[in-house]
């Protein structure tokens, strides 16, 4: 155990010091530019109060990451105003990680997706890998009046020098359809095409070959319904829970690539259900576990 123990963390973890953390969580609740139904902001403060309520022991791995990380939770990055724009609070998050060591594992719980944007840029340098399950491919290279919107995340991503993998998509629109014919680093698996298992076959395969630094980023949107059901832009058809544990575990048990950060976001608490903030929590539990236990796991067999 290490530090003081906080309430208001996720899980409840003991607060370990900045700079001996082994995983350093970042709440970010903001939905400034969400285009569809509002709520994502509130998303944060939902899940990890969710996450009380889970056991600490991951029971797949059997052990208690919460408890034997080094973790350090930063203080909410909340918009200063409602007239802040996306840019402005974008920056924010930039100022926020500028002390989180360079050896620190980044999580962050959103929010919309345009919270992943500067975690990505934190933890990736061109040439990196960006992975994500998400329902819109997101790369569009403006929406609305921002470049910097959720509609943008992927884009902005891209623009940066990282290889894309996109998982669980379920919608494009004509201009993005255009921006693909030439963009180059990009790898798309339908939500159709994991439908067949030869398809998602491929899909685990390639998760296997990749190397090097990654960055997992989860929309909550590119889950299925049937436990996700509180997010903005609901698209039928995303992945449903075996298949996500199937994917993560290809991701984190992946002994030639370094899971540099993570997130959760797009996830909107709903009134008539906590079934999303507790699937959130559980999702995000699991993430944490196999980041450090899957690889312990292929050295101890």
């Amino acid at each position: 155990m290490h530090g003081r123990r906080e309430m208001i963390h996720f899980q409840s973890h003991f607060q370990s010091p900045l700079e001996e953390a082994d995983l350093v969580i970042v709440p970010l609740p903001y939905d400034g530019t969400t285009s569809f139904l509002a709520g994502t902001a509130k998303g944060p403060e939902a899940i990890i109060g969710a996450s009380d309520q889970l056991e600490d022991m991951e029971e797949e791995l059997s052990w208690r990451p919460l408890y034997e990380l080094r973790v350090h939770s930063l203080p909410p990055v909340r918009p200063s105003s409602p007239s802040e724009t996306p840019e402005e609070y974008l920056k924010k998050i930039e100022e926020a990680l500028a002390p989180v060591p360079e050896s620190a594992v980044l999580l962050g719980i959103g929010g919309e997706h345009s919270v992943s944007v500067p975690l990505v840029k934190n933890r990736l340098r061109p040439g990196d890998t960006f992975i994500v399950i998400d329902a819109h491919p997101d790369l569009r290279d403006y929406y609305g009046e921002s470049g910097h919107s959720h509609a943008c995340a992927s884009r902005r991503v891209h623009s940066a020098g990282m290889n894309l993998i996109q998982i669980a998509l379920g919608t494009i629109s004509p201009e993005e359809r255009e921006f693909l014919k030439s963009a180059g680093r990009i790898e798309q698996f339908w939500a159709w095409e994991l439908e067949k298992p030869e398809n998602f076959a491929r899909l685990l395969k390639r998760l296997g070959e990749v190397e090097g630094n990654v960055y997992l980023s989860l929309d909550a949107d590119g889950l299925s319904l049937s436990y996700m059901p509180g997010v903005g832009t609901p698209i039928p058809g995303g992945l449903e829970w075996g298949r996500l544990m199937e994917v993560l575990r290809a991701v984190f048990g992946n002994a030639k690539a370094n899971v540099r950060g993570f997130d959760l976001v797009e996830a909107m608490p709903l009134e008539s259900s906590v079934i999303t903030e507790f699937s959130a929590a559980k999702i995000i539990q699991k993430m944490i576990s196999f980041r450090w236990g899957m690889k312990k796991l292929l050295r101890d067999v």
